[in-house]
């Protein structure tokens, strides 16, 4: 597998012509019925006589999918119990469950307690559509040979901070648990191996402290709508990919070396009008400036404003010297202005490819961009009547130098709008700049 494919193509070439290989049917049956996902081996069992009396042996039973085609949550029941029932195999090394687990407790526990004694390795169980958290009784932090943990609203705990298992865990998605300050100190702990490390709704208060200092494949931190979450510390000098959805929060990422990829989808305080998170944004801003791929919000964008500093006005300082890639969701209410983005693309020279979702997007303009940010842009020969859509396309495309692709993500009922999008206009922007790819 590792040698060159020349190599590969002369050995098959040495082969005799007149050689032929035929698998006996029952190795053909036994590869099929053991190695193939579950769904291939279902419709396998009902296209094939011969493998609809095969035993059931398939080691990745994953029944995410099982809702593609439209089935009653009995119908979903009775199809994976008749599955583990017939199962002959030694191992189950995947399981996969999107059920609502209201009512069939009892099945569930036992699907598990069957996988836990063929020596599972990667376990997702994901019972969100129930809307509750279930308690499976079920100790997972003592799985000895889990690679894969993913719990959505699924109880987890780690019986004194000590687990007896989990030392070749790579993947933790954890969805509704309770999460303290212990049990992130056990895992980092014991999971020597651990790459990803996902918290989503997970109840938890004041600081977020993470000490992977001693890891050398920790890669992944994933931390979604946590409101009571006040500050994260974070000390992993291998990270690369910090994904965050909430308000703005202080960082200390001081001992992070090698962030690579920031999505900070910043969702803004419900009682915005007095409530500017712009100090904090520039507080964390260091965080990102070496970033190769950045995602965000029009908060984001929005610290970019100039504020009186020591008696005058000053922009922000910041330089993302290694963007190559932007993605920006804007999102109401907004107070960012062609005026943010330009600062932006000040400090992002080499920016090229940008996606600009406006799915929600409204803009109104302020007394400071009034006063101030519009004389501003048309010294700079930009003339402004209104700001639309392909205001913000044009203007991406005139001003980062080294964009070659633009992607606009339109609301889905634009088409329904009186006057939906100026395709005209845009037009005139792609001829204007042959070199950006603008996709809409």
């Amino acid at each position: 597998m590792s040698e060159s494919p020349n190599k590969k193509i002369k050995r098959i070439d040495e082969l005799p012509e007149d050689l032929t290989v035929e698998l006996p049917e029952h190795l053909v049956e036994y590869i099929i019925s053991t190695y193939l996902p579950i769904q291939y081996v279902l419709q396998n069992r009902v296209v094939s006589k011969t493998f609809r009396e095969a035993a059931i042996r398939s080691r990745d039973l994953d029944f995410g999918r099982i809702y593609s085609r439209r089935r009653s949550q009995s119908e979903v029941v009775r199809i994976i119990e008749e599955i583990f029932n017939q199962h002959k195999g030694s191992e189950i090394n995947r399981f996969v469950l999107i059920l609502n687990h209201i009512g069939v407790e009892d099945k569930v526990l036992s699907w598990v307690k069957t996988c836990l004694s063929k020596n599972i390795q990667e376990l997702t169980l994901n019972f969100s559509k129930s809307n509750k958290v279930i308690d499976l009784s079920v100790d997972f932090s003592a799985i000895e040979k889990l690679t894969v943990l993913k719990l959505r609203w699924c109880k987890f705990e780690i019986p004194n901070n000590t687990p007896k298992g989990l030392r070749l865990l790579r993947t933790l998605a954890l969805m509704k648990s309770k999460v303290t300050p212990e049990m992130i100190d056990a895992i980092f702990s014991n999971c020597i191996h651990l790459e990803t490390l996902e918290l989503t709704r997970c109840i938890t208060h004041g600081v977020l402290t993470i000490n992977a200092h001693n890891h050398k494949k920790f890669k992944e931190l994933v931390l979604y709508c946590m409101p009571n979450r006040l500050q994260i510390i974070l000390d992993a000098p291998t990270l690369e990919c910090y994904k965050y959805e909430g308000f703005v929060r202080i960082l200390d990422f001081s001992s992070v070396d090698a962030l690579k990829e920031a999505k900070l989808h910043y969702i803004q305080n419900y009682n915005w009008r007095y409530y500017d998170s712009s100090n904090m944004v520039l507080a964390n801003m260091v965080a990102y400036t070496g970033v190769h791929v950045l995602s965000t919000t029009n908060i984001f964008l929005e610290a970019f404003k100039e504020r009186y500093i020591e008696g005058e006005m000053r922009s922000p300082i910041f330089k993302f010297l290694n963007l190559k890639e932007f993605y920006i969701l804007f999102k109401a209410p907004n107070l960012c202005t062609l005026y943010h983005i330009t600062e932006f693309l000040k400090r992002s020279p080499k920016v090229e490819k940008v996606l600009i979702d406006i799915k929600k997007f409204t803009f109104e303009p302020g007394m400071l961009w009034i006063i101030h940010q519009k004389s501003y842009m048309e010294s700079s020969n930009y003339e402004f009547n209104s700001i639309k859509e392909l205001d913000i396309v044009e203007f991406f495309c005139g001003h980062a130098k080294s964009l070659r692709k633009l992607k606009l993500i339109m609301p889905k009922n634009v088409k329904k709008r009186a006057r939906g999008l100026d395709y005209a206009r845009l037009d005139y922007v792609r001829s204007r700049f042959p070199g950006v790819k603008v996709e809409v």
